[in-house]
């Protein structure tokens, strides 16, 4: 059977909407699973840093004008903000939250009586730190709405990572590891555009930040006394470099998932239909990946559409996506084909032998136990491939190519000890087991 009949017929304005309508079904199950029962009240713990308040709902400009002035006396508070991610182009901001030792506050972005300039401008103040949990996200539209970066970022699974803690780490499991309280299920899926927000949704917003604070405090003291407190504020300030919020037609085809295993040619390829993928989904206000997934992508790129009588081959196309947009693919896929040989993107993948596969591994196994014996969770650092990258040229004598392992603490705290090892034959490490902790020392070459 022609894989064109397994494709949709449907011809729907705009292309999304089954997908966009499957999506909120999917919300408002979730959300009504969430609320059908009343869940129980955590006790909240007498601890100078945590806030026992119900919090404040701001919905008007004079409230949030007090409430940052507030926060920014307090030099450090705890933020968050719960967004709907799945049927637009830029996520759509619903809630805001923010914590200090002193009050918790919700405040409602979608209130017409609400500028939120004010507190953008408070997240680009260096002078006041803003507490966060996985934050990258969270701090997105602080680019998008001042055209400058945030400063002064302490992320608790950032943190986590560097003191002897799994990678990353859900917020409940930190809460219950450093303060022995554990807070409720949380609300993932839920509608947070509603308006108004039902008790149980205030709640678990307000927990979000309310144990961010004493968290903050337990994992600094820990970052202090592994002496690794430099080295997380350096990964903090990487969250606020704005290349990595910003549609870069240059480089954003090798974050498609499946582009590691392309050739330079259909990379070229990928690289264009990426730059009128996000465009068509910009102009549908959908997400890329909603337009048409990655897979897609990669098999245009792979097995290149010239004329519409090949979009057969193309398993999964849906044939809406074909009707509106066919032309605009066989155009990009055209520039992609002609770019010349010397602007090729470079392969990032390459096959490597037996003997380099098992060197790699075992470098792989060395680099686990240098992070391990400096209490940094792996996953912070680096992963199996980009240790291959490295050892493969450092054994062949070749020039190593950058990457993000030979940046900064990765470098200072893991590539050069590695790199020194792999060089020097004689280099030994020696492990330290004590007080529940291993403790690794490199060791130069035996005299």
């Amino acid at each position: 059977m022609s894989s064109k009949s397994s494709k949709s017929d449907s011809a729907v304005s705009p292309l999304t909407k089954p997908t966009a309508r499957g999506r909120t079904h999917h919300r408002s199950a979730q959300h009504d699973s969430a609320h059908a029962t009343p869940h129980a009240s955590v006790p909240i713990p007498h601890h100078p840093l945590i806030c026992p308040d119900a919090a404040d709902l701001v919905d008007t400009q004079s409230a949030l004008d007090d409430l940052i002035a507030a926060l920014r006396a307090d030099g450090s508070f705890a933020y968050d903000s719960e967004f709907i991610g799945e049927l637009s182009y830029l996520p759509k901001l619903c809630l805001i939250q923010v914590a200090s030792h002193r009050r918790i506050a919700l405040i409602d972005p979608l209130s017409d009586q609400v500028s939120l300039d004010g507190f953008w401008d408070l997240l680009c103040d260096p002078a006041v730190e803003k507490v966060v949990h996985a934050g990258q996200q969270d701090i997105e539209p602080v680019l998008r709405f001042r055209q400058r970066p945030p400063a002064n970022l302490f992320d608790t699974q950032l943190a986590a990572g560097f003191c002897g803690m799994t990678h990353p780490s859900a917020l409940s499991r930190l809460i219950h590891e450093l303060l022995d309280v554990k807070i409720g299920k949380g609300l993932t899926f839920t509608h947070w555009d509603q308006r108004p927000l039902s008790a149980q949704q205030l709640r678990y917003a307000a927990d979000d930040v309310r144990y961010l604070p004493a968290l903050r405090a337990a994992l600094g003291a820990l970052l202090e006394a592994e002496g690794h407190t430099a080295h997380a504020q350096e990964e903090f300030a990487s969250l606020c470099e704005p290349s990595q919020y910003r549609f870069d037609p240059a480089t954003y085809y090798l974050r498609v998932r499946g582009s590691g295993n392309l050739p330079a040619d259909a990379l070229a390829v990928l690289r264009e239909l990426t730059v009128w993928r996000d465009g068509a989904a910009r102009a549908q206000d959908v997400p890329p990946r909603t337009l048409l997934r990655d897979e897609i992508l990669v098999d245009l790129a792979r097995s290149p559409v010239k004329s519409a009588d090949k979009f057969d081959r193309v398993r999964g196309l849906p044939r809406p996506i074909e009707q509106e947009y066919g032309q605009a693919i066989i155009e990009a896929t055209a520039r992609g084909l002609k770019v010349p040989t010397s602007d090729m993107p470079e392969v990032r993948h390459v096959e490597p032998s037996p003997r380099e596969r098992f060197t790699a591994d075992a470098v792989w196994a060395w680099v686990q136990v240098l992070c391990v014996g400096r209490s940094i969770d792996p996953n912070l650092v680096t992963n199996r491939q980009e240790v291959g990258d490295l050892v493969r040229p450092l054994l062949a004598g070749e020039p190593i190519p950058p990457g993000p392992l030979l940046t900064g603490w990765r470098r200072e705290l893991i590539a050069d000890p590695l790199m020194d090892i792999v060089r020097n034959d004689g280099s030994k490490l020696e492990l330290n087991w004590g007080g529940g902790k291993m403790r690794t020392h490199h060791l130069r070459r035996s005299s």
